[in-house]
């Protein structure tokens, strides 16, 4: 695994301030930590839904942080990773995904677009938004229920709410 002590230039705001280790940037990603349940290729389209959770992280790959993967692997979801310009609601339903992680590459208007396209839906969406010293994590869809307004999650509370998620998810099927 990379590591890095300090800041990628061009990464989110998320560790700025740690003086802990990183996740180094996408160039440097190890996918082999999370080798079992993770991906670097788009899910095929059609794909059917698994036991496990099948999460769709958009961004930088070296942008999500360790806990939030660790929380992820917990639960064995299964990772896919892509750039923002690949991400529509159809990509979204075709791929049967039940979470969608947005890094801060993913502009506003493009957040709120599959947020409302996918109202209804099973998917929850959340977002990073930089703050001074890390970020906080927002959620704009829960099960397909609108968020907006709901509290967001500083960077070290987000893996609980995400492990959360993923245990009603699990306990609901």
């Amino acid at each position: 695994m990379f590591l890095h002590s300090g800041p990628s230039p061009g990464a989110t705001w998320e560790g700025c301030m740690s003086s802990k280790a990183q996740v180094a940037p996408a160039d440097d990603y190890a996918p082999k930590l999370f080798e079992r349940s993770s991906t670097l290729t788009p899910r095929p389209e059609g794909a059917t839904a698994t036991s496990c959770p099948v999460v769709l992280l958009v961004g930088r790959n070296g942008s999500w942080g360790t806990s939030v993967l660790k929380s992820l692997e917990k639960f064995a979801c299964e990772l896919f990773y892509v750039p923002p310009q690949s991400v529509t609601s159809q990509y979204v339903r075709n791929g049967a995904y039940s979470l969608i992680l947005l890094d801060s590459t993913v502009s506003s208007e493009q957040r709120r677009q599959l947020a409302s396209e996918l109202a209804g839906s099973e998917a929850s969406i959340f977002y990073t938004f930089p703050v001074e010293n890390g970020c906080w994590w927002l959620p704009a869809l829960r099960r397909g229920h609108n968020c907006h307004g709901a509290p967001a999650f500083r960077r070290n509370e987000f893996p609980f709410e995400l492990e959360r998620l993923l245990r009603d998810r699990s306990e609901s099927e």
